[in-house]
């Protein structure tokens, strides 16, 4: 059943990405007989794609940045919904730390790279601080939302069979916020994503971002057109990916929503 059912979800994603495919039909046709060095045909950049990310270098520079972006996002993650858990359980917590919290998302993801150079130097480190700091806000206030939105039913219903505190944040507040939590995280792997290209613009010789960025300023046009090429290709299948442990995660959620 749960075999059959991702299938259908995996089947209606693949129809919902036609767009993308004809992009690429009419960037390949476009790009056929062009002689501008700067657009170079989507044929000459396949080929030499091919040639660069096809084991080539994979391990030099996909491998870290895929590393920092899942680590930086993970500890994301585990903050975001800790906190938010204890936040949004207490509303007079909630009053005093939201101000906090309102200050320091207000401040561009990207803008704090700089600072985190300061503090950490260049190497990993650096990257997944930034991007889980980056990243630990939507999943933050989505958790604070959904916690303290918990339907005033289900509260009543748990303390009809007296369930404890920790029974209640876990049986009931936490399933029911767990649509809403979702919606911050995916806000927040898009953040993630950005971020870790963004941080390897600065002082690093590896990762994706340090690549292209590399590729362009030594006029490697072809080289920087398959660096952006992977980068488009890595976000949709990481986008198709999310949504698919989404809707497994919250399948008894998209079930309700079908019986309504």
């Amino acid at each position: 059943m749960i075999a059959r059912r991702l299938w259908h979800w995996i089947l209606a994603i693949l129809i919902a990405g036609w767009l993308p495919v004809i992009l690429i039909v009419w960037w390949w046709n476009a790009s056929a007989t062009s002689d501008n060095p700067f657009f170079p045909p989507l044929e000459v950049i396949w080929e030499q794609f091919k040639l660069n990310w096809i084991f080539a270098n994979v391990s030099v520079h996909l491998v870290p940045s895929m590393q920092n972006l899942f680590t930086g996002f993970a500890i994301a993650v585990v903050l975001g919904i800790g906190l938010g858990t204890l936040i949004g359980s207490s509303p007079g917590a909630s009053r005093y730390i939201e101000p906090i919290i309102d200050f320091f998302r207000s401040i561009p993801a990207v803008a704090l790279v700089p600072i985190f150079i300061l503090l950490l130097g260049f190497d990993s480190s650096m990257r997944i601080a930034s991007i889980a700091f980056a990243t630990m806000f939507p999943i933050l206030i989505a958790t604070i939302e959904g916690i303290r939105t918990t339907n005033v039913v289900l509260l009543d219903t748990a303390s009809v069979f007296r369930l404890s505190r920790a029974q209640v944040l876990w049986r009931v507040r936490l399933p029911n916020a767990m649509p809403i939590i979702f919606g911050g995280l995916q806000v927040a792997f898009q953040i993630a994503f950005i971020v870790t290209i963004a941080s390897e613009y600065l002082g690093s010789g590896f990762g994706l971002g340090a690549f292209t960025l590399i590729a362009t300023d030594s006029f490697m046009i072809i080289d920087a057109w398959t660096g952006v090429l992977l980068l488009c290709m890595l976000g949709y299948t990481l986008s198709l990916v999310f949504d698919i442990v989404e809707r497994i995660s919250l399948g008894w959620y998209y079930g309700q929503k079908k019986l309504a």
